[in-house]
């Protein structure tokens, strides 16, 4: 006994349906594309910085972040965190030319007892520094006892000593004459126990000059333009996967 089956369908109406859930469905997949794209970036762009610069510290290379966009949003922005104080933070790298003073630079150039121009201030290897970078600790204390600060009531009481005692650190400024004050030996030093002076400072008469290095938005843009494609395209099909036929 023969069995036929026959299938009716209004195709009108399945195409609307399908035309509803690929309308419903494409800003979610946009909004996951565009988070996605900027989530590679932003891990592309730390593993370039640790290329283009030496002894990058965890504060640079987590520099850059993006705020989640949100469906029904078409753009997302990379930007970086807010500059400390003084700090004249990654422009330099990025565009090149002079950098400006920092803050620590502007207050030894202001209270350091000295004729010369201070262009540049840097701590050298013997400064101890935290897994972060910082140093704040030591520069403190050097601040202190040379009587750098604006704030007098953070002076230590007895200049060139870190406290109150004779066993405190001891850090000095060689004299114009002295053979410490020459040139690129020219700086902070501290005293050590076996009465060595140890260089903590450098003190330089120029100011950095930079090339355009980082070249942030010129690379974040080629990157970009390769990898939302291939983003957008899995965003579309986790979407239509994930949708309700109704």
């Amino acid at each position: 006994m023969p069995v036929s089956f026959k299938f009716k369908s209004n195709t009108k109406d399945v195409n609307a349906r399908l035309s509803n859930m690929v309308a419903t469905q494409m800003p979610f997949a946009i909004s996951k594309a565009l988070n996605e794209t900027a989530k590679t970036l932003v891990a592309k762009n730390k593993q370039d910085m640790r290329m283009i610069f030496d002894n990058t510290v965890p504060f640079t290379l987590n520099a850059f972040f993006f705020k989640f966009a949100k469906k029904g949003q078409t753009s997302v922005t990379i930007r970086r965190k807010d500059k400390q104080v003084g700090r004249h933070y990654l422009e330099v790298q990025e565009d090149g030319g002079t950098r400006p003073k920092t803050r620590l630079e502007n207050l030894v150039q202001t209270n350091l007892a000295t004729s010369r121009h201070i262009g540049m201030v840097s701590f050298t290897h013997h400064i101890k520094r935290t897994k972060t970078g910082a140093i704040g600790g030591e520069r403190n204390r050097i601040l202190s006892a040379l009587h750098l600060t604006a704030d007098k009531t953070t002076h230590s009481p007895i200049y060139g000593r870190s406290g109150k005692t004779k066993r405190s650190t001891g850090y000095f400024v060689p004299a114009p004459t002295h053979p410490l004050a020459q040139g690129k030996r020219f700086g902070v030093y501290r005293r050590t126990q076996a009465g060595n002076a140890q260089k903590v400072m450098n003190i330089s008469e120029r100011q950095p000059v930079y090339k355009p290095k980082l070249k942030f938005a010129s690379r974040l843009d080629r990157y970009g333009r390769k990898i939302f494609p291939k983003k957008m395209q899995s965003a579309l099909k986790f979407a239509m996967a994930t949708a309700k036929f109704k």
